[in-house]
């Protein structure tokens, strides 16, 4: 028997990278208590300041909302946890790549007998992983102690769309890291993404209050389409034929940004070890 035939199999490998990560991690969180105590604690402030905003909006009839059943606790949180999910697209993986490139694991992490793109593959999956528990215990954590309903969600528009939306912001994920990894330096794209989303894309406010051509432009943007079918899914108990136009534009983005992100972290990748620049910065 060779020894290559003895080496783990793909899905091996990939499960021991990811338990490393998740050790990683815990490591980190119980060696800084504090900081995530202080994390916890703001937010919960905001949560509690978004329930009284949410009241002060709702308070009087709105026609923009007559579609979410006037739910507009409902719709703002949907708006901010959708909104932290693409952060964590954007820019949790690229500064996760960053900081191990100044910190000089980055090299280590890829000499590790496991092949180096399960080792990158790990990455955007833990950080979705945890960013969709995350949400999950957000949305649960609402609806116990502040009051959230969510009385008109759709299990298999959920079930459908959810996938859709982790596999668009991970495409963005790897294009973003990339990017960071090609030019040594925190990229824009983060902040340039974020502003036009939080503007076009809904996040506190329904897109039907913009201009046309404002919501035209909207529609070029992942977020816009994620929001669409959050709300869809939690708040108006559509089916995904009623939400087909939004689930389509996610797969597209998917089969675009999946492959394109990938491609450029591999050649990001493959430049880095030609000119020794994996632990530059």
């Amino acid at each position: 028997m060779t020894s290559t035939s003895r080496l783990p199999g793909s899905a091996t490998w990939f499960a021991r990278v990811l338990a490393a990560f998740v050790r990683r991690e815990l490591a980190e969180v119980s060696g800084y208590r504090a900081a995530f105590v202080t994390r916890l604690s703001g937010f919960v402030f905001q949560v509690v300041a978004l329930v009284f905003f949410a009241r002060f909006v709702g308070a009087a009839a709105n026609p923009h909302m007559a579609a979410y059943g006037g739910n507009y606790f409902g719709f703002l949180a949907i708006g901010f946890l959708a909104t932290e999910l693409q952060q964590v697209g954007v820019s949790g993986l690229a500064r996760r790549v960053r900081t191990a490139q100044i910190m000089g694991t980055l090299e280590a992490e890829l000499a590790t007998p496991a092949p180096a793109w399960l080792v990158l593959a790990a990455a955007p999956v833990y950080e979705f992983g945890t960013a969709a528990l995350r949400s999950a215990a957000y949305l649960w954590g609402a609806m116990l102690f502040v009051g959230l309903q969510l009385p008109r969600t759709n299990v298999l528009t959920v079930v459908v769309g959810v996938p859709l939306v982790l596999a668009a912001f991970i495409g963005l994920g790897l294009f973003t890291a990339g990017s960071t990894m090609l030019v040594r330096r925190s990229n824009p794209v983060s902040a340039i993404l974020g502003s036009l989303s939080f503007f076009l894309s809904g996040v506190v406010y329904p897109v039907s209050v913009l201009p046309a051509w404002l919501r035209a432009v909207g529609h070029v943007l992942p977020l816009t389409h994620v929001l669409v079918v959050l709300r869809a899914a939690f708040l108006q108990d559509a089916p995904p034929s009623a939400i087909g136009g939004s689930l389509a534009a996610l797969a597209i983005f998917a089969v675009v940004l999946i492959p394109a992100g990938a491609a450029t972290f591999a050649y990001a990748l493959r430049r880095a070890r030609v000119d020794g620049s994996l632990t530059h910065y």
